[in-house]
Order: C-alpha cells, then structure tokens, then sequence
C-alpha cells in the first residue's frame, strides 16, 4: 500500500512535469527515465542561455568601461569562446591607416604530456594568444571584409586554405562582420564548438549582437582614444607653454633682483664703478664701461692686458668691418653682438638718456653666447648707468656753474679779501698751487654762420672738453677762460689752449673774424683780477687797431699798453703826424711813409735802411728830404720822431703774436 502510494506520488509530479513541457505521461519506469532527460536537457539549455546573457552583460560591461582599442580585442575574444562554446576565436580588424590587418587568436588546447597525465589526473587545458599583422585577407576573413556576410561552414564545406589563421583541422566556423558607421571594420570568428554539435542559429545570433557590440565599442575607443590624444597633446602644449611662463618668471625674477640691486647702488650713491663690479659678478663675465668720448669709466679688467681685450667703440668706429654694427649701436641705439673668435664673443649695450648717448657698456664673454637673462642684465645695467651718469653730469654741471660765478666775482675784483678768495676757492676744488692765464676771446660770425650764442656755448664745451680744469664766463659779446696750469710752465701758460683755439675757430666762424687776447700770467687766484683787465685791454686794443684773426699778449703791447684805447683819437693822432705824408703817397702813388718807417726801423741809419728796402742810398736821401718838405717836419728831432713812430705803429699795427 506504501509502495502503491508511492508510485502514485512519483506519476503525479512526472505527469504534472510532462503537462508542463507538453509530454504525455505514461505510468511505467522508462516513460518515467525519458521524462527526466528531456527535463535535464531542458535545464541545460536555460543555464546555457543563462550563461550567455550574462557573458553579453559582461560585454555590455566592457564597452562602456572605456578601454584601450589596443586591449578591447582579446576582452572580446573570450566573451565570444564562451558565449557559443567554441575552442578557438579570431579577431581580424583593419588599421586605421589602411596599412593592413591586425589579427587576434586565442585558442584553448590539452597538454599529453603534462604533469596531471603522469599522474593520472585528467589533462588541464592550456590558453594560448597569438597576435599578427597581415597585409592582405585571405580565406573567410577576406569574404566576410569584402561582401559583409555571415559565414557558418563545417568541415566538409571548406577547404584548409579558406581558414587563415585556424588549425588545419576544423570541425566546424562561424564568422560575423565587425560594423561601424555602416562599414565593415572587421571580423569576428569562432571555430571548433565543444561536443559534435555544429552552431545553430542562437549563435549565430548571439555572435551578431556580440559582434555589432564589439564594433561600437572599438568605434566609440577609437574616437575617444583620438579625443584623449588631442587633450593630451593640448596638456602637453599647456605643460610646455607653463614651463616656459615658470622660466620666464624666474628671469623675471631674477632680472627683478639685479635691477633692485643696481638701483640700490645708485641710491646709495655708490657710484658707476659698483655697478660694473655688481654686473660682472651676476653674468660671471669682465665688463667695462666707456663714456661718449670712449673713455674708460669703470672695468672690471685685472691688468691691461684684459684691458685691450676688449673692443672699445672707438676701435668699432675706426673698423670699416663693422659698419653694420656702428649703425645699430650709434643710429639705431640697439645693443648688438660681435664674434671675437671661437666661443668668444662681446656684447655692446649703448647707455642712452633721451636722445643722447652717454656712453657705452660692454661685456666679454669666452662661454659663446651670453643668456637671455645676462642680455636683459646688460640693458639694465645701461639704464641704471645712464642715470649714474646723469647724476654726476648734473653735480658736474652745478659745481662747474659754482666756478664760474666764484671766477666771475674774482675777475670783477667782487671779493671781501684774499683770505675769502682762498677759503672759498679750497671749497669749490681749486688748487691754490696752480698758475693761471686770463684769455679773451670775441667773434664776428659770417651772416650766414649760427648766432653768437650758439658759437660761444659749441667753443665753451670744445674747451672744458679739451681742458676740464678751464673755467669758462661767457659774456654777451665775448667769452673769458681762466687757463689753469703747473708752476714751472710760465713761458707757455695758455699757448696748448690757445694753438687749439686757432685750429678750432676759421671752423666756427665760416668766413667771420676772431680775436683772442691774453692777460698776465697770475701765481694765485686773487690776482686773476688783473690778468683779465689787461686781456680785456689787449681785446680792445686789438679791434681798435683792426687786427683779425690773430692771437695777441698784453705783454707783447709795449707802449701801447700805456694809452687809452679810442679808435677816434687814434684816427686824429695819425691824421695829424701823417696826414699830408698819407695823402700825398695816395696821390702820387708813392711809398715815403714806408721810406719813413724804414728810416725809424733801423735807427737812422740811411745805407742800412737803404740796403733792407733794396733802394739806392742817393733815392733814400731824396726820399727823406720830400718827407721833410711835405709834412714841415723835422724828422729827426727826439720829440717829433716819437709823433711820427707811433703814428706809423697805429697806421701799419705789427704786434708780435703769442
């Protein structure tokens, strides 16, 4: 009765179970066998397919996790393997270049020979990946590239050449074009299904899906992999272009601290010398400084050796070959570059204030080329030099405007004492053991030529220039320098000024007149005051008496030292002792004024005076006896002689020049 409700138990679940997959149930034992595989045949295909979805899911998983084109392929691969049972898989995608074929193998194989064999264990299965590149399909791939269709062969349906890159032996394939953009970009093919079985249609499908996944997602890689290479290169460029904003702000920087340093140095007044010194050692180079006249202001040069090494601008101006350079550096105002030698090289910076160039800075390298931020060193140090030197130019021009009003007062004779003369001159520099020389100088420009100021201020910087110890005083129509010179030098005194005034000054004038005259020479400065009287004198004297363009000392004035200088009163004296005499050579064309002149030169002596003014002795007496008949004079009386000699000086002015 058990036994009978047993059975009854066991038909009722088979029978409800048959219902259920639509199988007629029959009571006996084999119905009951049967029954039960076609459930577990059942169960198997819903774990299969179980198993397929989820290895799509894991697909799925893949093409949205964003990974590199290179790694996607063999992902892929062991998806497909497993998701239609097969023991090998290929992946076949065309390059983006168009160059050729990438081909991904990865198949599963059993080992004979392995350990578990020898041990009587069942043989593990090996997993190999193979990985080539290919120029031109072959076989299967190249019909599934060519013509984009599914392929689903077994053995006796294909020849051993048709499956590029498979075994030679091959069960059974299966083989789906890769797409993207409605083009075939690939191939995905599975080869040699577990257990006799060939692929049905799921796989096929299943293959399809796995493959129009496959293609998005190397699509979509690809675009992002080039999305990815544009950024990066833009990071690229960003990180090279900060770099270069983070070197430029470390120039900055530093050309920030040596520009604070320089301009401490001048604030500091520690003069051009500190800031050549400074320059050097920030560049590690020599530098030197020249100022418009090319002399050395400042050099860190160790002897004179290093001294010559440099090419100064005078050298650059005097050398035709370097032209170019001259222009850029002078016209220009443009610092430039010029190769001394192998690895050796000088950079010229011109130190410029407005329109005027004040001089020149100069560094020398033996390291090639100088840095950028050695250059930026160099300008900057031009500019600070620059002020420098405005500086001392201004404290220069104030002490030497000091001078001038102190000389000023001294000439004039505008002092208290001697003892305020001396103190206030050991103020202003003066060195009382010194010699000085007055010189005046007046101008007549030809009409043509600049005005008298403009001449006198180009003859006052041509002085100072030449001499820096020369006072100047410019005066509305003349000019007076104090000439300052050694003790021991009096035969000379101002004659190396004076020889270059006389160079100087046919130049100035164009065509126009000059005077210069000489005072006395002075021990000490209170005693200017009369060297510049007599200079003043000798000036008159000299226009009075209508001599150009010559160079004249009170010294050498002799008895005309003595009187007043009045051209009118030098007119009536003359006219009164010689006017007859004058008139009648006028008229007659004769010459017994210069008869009369050569009778005084040579102290009465007739045959002498004869012999010099290659005359007979007989035509001299003759002339001297017209002489006394037409003026009523006689000659050789003591008082009327001294008339008639000084007449004839004031007529024919012979002084002798310095």
């Amino acid at each position: 009765m058990a036994e009978y409700s047993y059975e009854n138990k066991i038909q009722g679940a088979l029978t409800s179970e048959f219902d259920r997959f639509g199988i007629k149930a029959n009571c006996d034992k084999n119905a009951c066998k049967a029954g039960c595989l076609n459930i577990r045949k059942e169960l198997l295909k819903e774990r299969k397919r179980v198993i397929q979805w989820r290895i799509l899911n894991e697909a799925t998983v893949i093409l949205n996790s964003r990974l590199h084109s290179e790694s996607l392929p063999l992902k892929f691969i062991k998806c497909a393997k497993k998701l239609v049972s097969a023991r090998e898989a290929m992946l076949a995608l065309k390059e983006e270049n168009g160059t050729g074929l990438r081909i991904v193998k990865h198949y599963t194989y059993y080992d004979h020979y392995n350990q578990f064999e020898e041990l009587g264990q069942r043989a593990k299965p090996q997993e190999k990946l193979v990985e080539d590149q290919v120029y031109e399909p072959q076989g299967v791939i190249k019909i599934i590239l060519e013509k984009g269709e599914i392929i689903d062969r077994n053995s006796t349906r294909f020849r051993a050449d048709d499956l590029f890159g498979f075994s030679a032996i091959k069960k059974n394939l299966l083989g789906v074009p890769l797409t993207a953009n409605n083009k075939v970009i690939g191939a995905l093919l599975a080869a040699n299904k577990y257990g006799e079985e060939s692929f049905n249609e799921d796989d096929r499908e299943l293959l399809v899906i796995l493959g129009t996944q496959l293609g998005i997602a190397l699509e979509n890689s690809r675009l992002y992999e080039k999305v990815d290479e544009k950024l990066q290169l833009k990071v690229e460029e960003l990180e090279r272009l900060n770099e270069k904003l983070l070197k430029q702000q470390k120039m900055l920087e530093k050309s920030s601290e040596i520009h604070k340093k320089l301009t401490e140095l001048v604030l500091r007044g520690r003069g051009i010398e500190a800031i050549c010194s400074t320059l050097a050692a920030f560049i590690n180079c020599p530098v030197q400084i020249e100022d418009k006249d090319f002399n050395i202001k400042a050099t860190t040069a160790q002897n004179e050796t290093d001294t010559k090494s440099f090419l100064c601008g005078k050298d650059l101006i005097l050398d035709s070959s370097y032209s170019r350079q001259v222009k850029e550096l002078f016209h220009d105002r443009k610092p430039v570059e010029i190769v001394l030698g192998p690895e050796r090289t000088q950079y010229l910076v011109p130190i410029v204030a407005g329109e005027q160039i004040l001089g020149l800075l100069t560094a020398l390298s033996n390291q090639g080329n100088l840095k950028q931020l050695y250059r930026t060193a160099m300008e900057q140090g031009a500019t600070i030099t620059a002020l420098e030197m405005l500086k001392e130019k201004a404290a220069v021009e104030q002490t030497k405007r000091l001078k001038e009003n102190f000389i000023e007062h001294v000439l004039e004779g505008n002092f208290e004492s001697d003892d305020w003369v001396q103190h206030r001159a050991l103020q202003l520099g003066f060195d009382l053991e010194k010699c000085y020389q007055i010189i005046a100088l007046e101008i007549e420009p030809d009409a043509k030529c600049r005005c008298k100021p403009e001449l006198y201020q180009e003859i006052r910087e041509f002085c100072m220039n030449s001499f820096p110890d020369v006072v100047v005083v410019t005066k509305s129509s003349y000019i007076t320098m104090m000439f300052v010179y050694d003790r021991g030098k009096q035969p000379d005194g101002a004659r190396p000024l004076v020889d270059l005034l006389k160079e100087r000054l046919p130049g100035v004038v164009k065509g126009g007149n000059w005077w210069i005259a000489l005072g006395t020479h002075c021990d000490s400065l209170e005693k200017c005051v009369l060297s510049y009287r007599n200079a003043i004198t000798t000036l008159g004297i000299m226009k009075s008496l209508k001599l150009k363009n010559r160079v004249i000392c009170y010294d050498n004035l002799g008895i005309f030292s003595l009187i007043e200088i009045n051209s009118r009163c030098f007119a009536r004296f003359i006219k009164k002792a010689l006017g007859p005499l004058v008139e009648y050579d006028q008229k007659h064309r004769t010459q017994l004024v210069e008869t009369l002149n050569l009778y005084y030169k040579y102290n009465g002596n007739v045959l002498m005076a004869s012999r010099k003014g290659y005359l007979n002795p007989s035509t001299m007496k003759y002339r001297l006896r017209r002489i006394k008949e037409i003026t009523g004079l006689d000659y050789k009386d003591a008082d009327v002689s001294l008339q008639l000699q000084l007449a004839i000086r004031l007529l024919n002015y012979d002084c002798p020049e310095v």
